[in-house]
């Protein structure tokens, strides 16, 4: 049954929600009977009442996904697109328009940017988060840049740790399976004192790359082992006049075999390191927030004939601070300002740097304006100027400046018809940026533009779309649904999605080779039945028509409306008796296609339809102590998943103590 909100609980609440990390997520959930978010909007919502369309994953809905990663989880949840190239390789995205080295989804953990800036993609294996110290996983579709923050294009996926703050836990997890597969995380969350909390975590994984044939061109030796390490450390201070302190310091290590950005196969090495302040204060001018961090990212690899390994180094510094505030009874307003510098150094056999420097003004506007009707508006201003000193030219240049003004906006008008029915109207404007070795490689002028000339006209990429949706509770049933219908524009498409380290020569450079158009369709069905058995079911159609300007070269990079499935069907199944629980995980695509390298062009080459089947069995030896046995894609012992190698059955056994 629905719970309403007492305006005392509110107020609580909303005393600590400057933002969704500062937040008892164990407090929102029992308030309101199912998770909530405050991320949206700063104050606490279902997400069937969140200005978009959002997915919550708990922790315990990661803990019987059986995944032992985050993309294991994510490919479960309706409207999420997972291409799994190699063993421990992923690239997510929403609603199709995926890619290797895909560039169009923002990722955060706790609110820290954790995506690479330097390709604009997600090195999955790199992020410093155990799976066990997750609180909850939010998935949003559609850009939502107004709402979350830069380069939000076509999706968010925001991982919201454990706060300290809120409870004390430890965590034990050791990992033994296929491909040679080893691995154990630590973590605990315990106070110093009254007002001082601790969360330390750490996990090191190592197994081998799937044996299966491989289609692509290789760079450089082949890899024997995968490998990563990872450590985060997480303090908060609760210090007087109602102020909180947080500070944040991780790092990771990563080896895999990946597929790239221009579809070769390679072993990517990355080195990540990130440092974190956070202060947060309930004033009389609302809830104040300001937040500083960096991160640090590294890339090297091993490619052609003679091995060379060329090396990356970025490096970005973000300043935010923001203000949550009541006009009246029924006004919110959350005011932000953001600056950051974000730059990499050595690209190939030449030495050089590319930076640009971005500032940035949003403001949301939420009117509650009837009891069962509210409306969110929130705009966003970027300004981003780009410098690069070039060496790849002799002698050493200043490459041509870019500057970049482009606003985001997200509007959303939410109106409970009554206690089991919500619809939603969503309209939201996002862009995507070129990522710093596109803009390299156009001031390089590989391209059309040639050397000495602007960027090639490169120009930003926008994407609109539009959205309604509907979400009805079946009381007798204990079942949710929720159907959404959406139109999305893309305009600019950049060729190359996350720059790659091409063959030299004409058309090797990113250009903006036209528009892309989707509709589509999404259900989603969940409930429980008789407390033992719970059950998820989900189906997405999509069509998407690429209107490109074929003179402009590299139009052979980017085909998304053949290589996004017209139908994906997800369904989940689970059953728990006394100390055993069960999960049985199907995914349906229809028949789509994928790029591959052939010389220095891409191919467009069939990947037929397929079924996915990923299973979990577990039982509790003691209250605190469990084993369990997991599978993924265990249809077949190999099977065509992308139009890179096959991927193969894997087993792995767990066993964890938690409290």
């Amino acid at each position: 049954m629905m719970k309403k909100l007492t305006l005392p609980l509110m107020t609580l609440l909303l005393a600590g929600a400057a933002q969704a990390q500062s937040m008892d997520y164990g407090a929102i959930a029992q308030l309101f009977g199912e998770p909530g978010t405050a991320s949206a909007t700063g104050s606490p919502q279902r997400a069937t009442d969140v200005p978009a369309n959002m997915v919550i994953v708990t922790a315990d809905e990661i803990r019987r996904s059986g995944a032992r990663d985050i993309p294991g989880v994510l490919r479960h949840v309706g409207g999420v697109d997972v291409l799994q190239w190699a063993n421990d390789d992923y690239d997510v995205s929403g609603r199709g328009y995926n890619q290797a080295y895909s560039a169009r989804t923002l990722v955060l953990v706790d609110g820290r940017q954790v995506y690479a800036d330097s390709f604009g993609f997600t090195p999955w294996s790199a992020l410093p988060v155990e799976l066990s110290t997750i609180s909850q996983i939010e998935i949003v579709k559609g850009p939502n840049a107004a709402l979350f923050g830069f380069n939000a294009v076509s999706g968010v996926i925001n991982i919201i740790t454990k706060n300290p703050r809120y409870g004390k836990y430890y965590s034990l997890v050791g990992r033994y399976g296929s491909q040679s597969l080893r691995e154990g995380s630590i973590a605990t969350s315990f106070a110093i004192g009254d007002q001082s909390y601790l969360r330390l975590s750490a996990g090191h994984r190592s197994d081998k790359p799937f044996g299966t044939a491989n289609p692509l061109p290789v760079d450089g030796s082949p890899n024997r082992s995968n490998e990563r390490t990872a450590f985060n450390g997480d303090a908060v201070f609760a210090l007087p006049r109602d102020i909180e302190l947080e500070i944040n310091a991780s790092h990771s290590d990563a080896k895999q075999t990946e597929v790239s950005g221009g579809y070769s196969l390679q072993t990517s090495q990355y080195s990540t390191a990130s440092l974190l302040g956070r202060i947060s204060a309930d004033t009389s001018l609302g809830l104040f927030k300001a937040t500083a961090y960096t991160n640090w990212f590294d890339w090297s690899r091993a490619v052609g004939p003679v091995n060379i390994s060329p090396k990356l180094s970025n490096t970005v510094s973000v300043f935010q601070i923001e203000d949550l505030f009541s006009l009246a009874a029924d006004h919110t307003i959350r005011l932000a300002g953001e600056y950051r510098h974000n730059e990499i150094r050595t690209r190939d056999r030449g030495e050089g740097w590319i930076a640009f420097d971005a500032g940035s003004a949003s403001a949301m506007w939420n009117w509650q304006i009837l009891s069962n009707l509210s409306s969110t508006v929130a705009l966003r201003f970027d300004s981003i100027a780009y410098d690069n000193v070039l060496a790849k030219t002799a002698p050493s240049r200043v490459g041509p400046s870019l500057h970049v003004n482009e606003w985001n906006f997200n509007t959303g008008l939410v109106w409970n018809v009554d206690n089991a029915d919500t619809v939603r109207f969503l309209a939201a404007r996002g862009v995507q940026l070129p990522n710093l070795v596109q803009v390299w490689d156009a001031a390089v002028g590989k391209g059309p533009g040639g050397v000495g000339k602007p960027p090639l006209g490169l120009v930003p990429s926008t994407v609109n779309n539009f959205e309604i949706l509907w979400n009805h509770r079946f009381e007798m049933l204990d079942a949710r649904l929720q159907t959404a219908i959406f139109h999305q524009d893309t305009y600019d498409v950049l060729s190359i999605g996350s720059g790659t380290f091409d063959a030299p020569g004409t058309g090797t450079a990113p250009a903006n080779i036209g528009s892309s158009h989707a509709d589509g369709l999404e259900m989603e069905l969940n409930g429980r039945l008789n407390e033992a058995w719970r059950w998820q079911v989900s189906y997405r159609f999509e069509t998407i028509k690429d209107r490109y300007v074929r003179t402009l070269g590299r139009t052979d990079v980017v085909s998304y409306q053949n290589t996004t499935p017209q139908h994906v069907l997800k369904a989940g199944l689970g059953w728990d008796f006394e100390r055993i629980s069960t999960d049985l995980y199907m995914n349906f695509q229809s028949q789509s296609g994928g790029m591959r390298r052939v010389g220095t062009k891409r191919v467009l080459v069939p990947v037929g339809a397929f079924t996915a089947l990923d299973a979990r069995i577990a039982y509790r030896l003691t209250d605190h102590i469990s084993l369990a046995l997991s599978g993924q894609n265990l249809f077949d012992d190999v099977q065509q998943q992308t139009s890179g190698p096959n991927v193969e059955r894997q087993f792995f056994l767990t066993l964890s103590l938690q409290g």
